[in-house]
């Protein structure tokens, strides 16, 4: 079934990023909007650790193939990374 309106609702915390501000490729942006869309009523720290759990697990599955990982895969990674620090 396709979805149509996939843009970010105004229930949507302000302090969290929308799912399309960094990825790019459609099956991170969609991982993306459902982790938001799950952790919606938790906090959005709670939201980057079920994104980072998520993104761990296909490391981890994708990494058991003899194949390269996907680069879906490595762009979710790069979004649930922690952010640098200024020193």
């Amino acid at each position: 079934m396709k979805r149509t309106g996939t843009h970010a609702t105004s229930r949507t915390s302000a302090s969290r990023p929308l799912a399309t501000k960094h990825a790019s490729h459609p099956k991170v942006m969609e991982i993306v909007r459902l982790v938001e869309a799950l952790s919606d009523s938790l906090g959005s720290h709670d939201g980057v650790l079920i994104g980072r759990g998520i993104a761990r697990l296909l490391v981890d599955a994708y990494g058991e193939r003899p194949q390269p990982m996907p680069r879906w895969v490595r762009e979710l990674v790069a979004h649930y990374a922690p952010a640098k620090r200024k020193s």
